[in-house]
């Protein structure tokens, strides 16, 4: 469109009747107002509280759903040894070495009850962090309990002698890192009402993973931005409290470390099983699937690597670089094994030719069709049984 005005000819020449030049003005504008392709929108921001990460049973499963989960490195198995000990680090079934640090903590807010939630001490939180990440066996936790370490230094020393610790420590080495898991929390407190009122803390709790050595903050695994609240791990009653001339009288005692610092260790722990299970999402639990009968499966690998009770798996063949998905198992780990069942099988041809040869006698996949079987999130009884 020309935003010039036009010359007196042109206006002569453009003389029509006055209905054929509302038509053709009303065109003009449709032209010029054409918008362009979106393929974005807007949606609101949330800051509720998080919620945990669980995967669906296998038995909940459509056959659409049965697919590889986002992000796996399929590409990654051509680099497996299928040596539990002894796995090369870009194999999905290797199980890296982390070391955890939780960083101390900022505080935002004011007036009453400030101070106490500045004495919480997040170190306790520590070991919390490190005993559960290193009880779901999908990585290798390096501690950093330094006084328990050289505690029993020290006592092996006095039980087994001197040359005897020299021989241990040099039959050992400590672990060394693949990368580093770093959570930074704030801490929030506010106060609502006058003579009677209550207390609401917030938690937030953000992870980042690190190469320190080349000091690259890693985008994978990426396990984002918890936030939990006072009201998620207490009753909200059970906060209030009364003041008279800006004095408390009864109720919560939110001046008192002891009864603050016990509302924010459960706020932590939460933070902590929500954390687990995006993590166990990010990094999936992996083994060979060594033979088929029937709808049974057998896996090369269990809790040695991190495989849990009542895991869903999808089960996939992969060849050439290709993957082609097979069925969906609820799996049950031994010590160095697991056993499932394919509850429901893909509906292709693929699928359906593996799933006859299983039902003549045992599958067993070839060096050039391998089998495997990939988890897709933390088990339905994970918070359940284990946090």
């Amino acid at each position: 469109m020309s935003n010039h005005t036009p010359k007196p000819s042109t206006w002569r020449r453009a003389s029509a009747p006055l209905g054929l030049a509302i038509v053709v003005g009303a065109l003009t504008l449709a032209g010029c107002s054409t918008q362009p392709a979106e393929q974005t929108r807007r949606v609101d921001a949330t800051s509720d509280p998080s919620s945990a990460s669980i995967a669906r049973r296998a038995f909940d499963f459509r056959d659409a759903d049965i697919r590889v989960p986002n992000y796996f490195n399929t590409q990654g198995l051509d680099f497996c040894t299928f040596d539990v000990q002894n796995e090369h680090p870009n194999c999905p079934l290797y199980r890296p070495i982390v070391r955890m640090y939780f960083d101390s903590a900022m505080v935002e807010g004011e007036g009453f009850g400030v101070d106490a939630v500045r004495e919480f001490d997040t170190r306790n939180l520590l070991s919390m962090l490190e005993n559960q990440f290193a009880g779901i066996n999908r990585f290798r936790i390096v501690t950093r309990d330094d006084q328990v370490v050289s505690q029993e230094f020290e006592t092996f020393r006095q039980q087994q002698g001197e040359e005897a610790f020299r021989q241990r420590h040099s039959e050992q080495r400590i672990l060394a890192p693949d990368f580093v898991v770093k959570l930074d929390t704030l801490r929030s407190v506010k106060n609502q009402g006058s003579i009677t009122g209550w207390m609401d803390y917030g938690l937030e709790i953000t992870a980042s993973v690190l190469n320190p050595f080349t000091r690259e903050l890693m985008a994978y695994p990426n396990l984002g931005k918890v936030r939990v609240e006072s009201a998620d791990v207490r009753d909200r009653r059970r906060l209030e409290y009364v003041t008279a001339n800006d004095r408390y009288v009864s109720g919560f005692r939110y001046f008192d470390s002891a009864h603050v610092n016990s509302i924010l260790n459960d706020m932590a722990s939460r933070g902590i099983d929500i954390l687990l299970t995006r993590m166990l999402a990010e990094m999936p639990a992996t083994a060979q699937v060594v033979g088929i009968r029937g709808d049974q499966i057998s896996l090369d690998r269990g809790q040695n690597a991190g495989v849990l009770p009542n895991e869903t798996m999808i089960i996939f063949e992969y060849e050439a670089g290709f993957v082609t998905p097979l069925g969906v198992a609820e799996v049950t780990p031994s010590m160095t094994t697991a056993a499932g069942e394919i509850v429901r099988w893909k509906n292709s041809a693929d699928a359906r030719r593996v799933r006859a040869a299983a039902s003549n006698g045992i599958y067993r996949p070839d060096a050039e069709r391998r089998v495997f079987a990939v988890s897709v999130g933390a088990p339905y009884t994970f918070l359940r049984d284990r946090t």
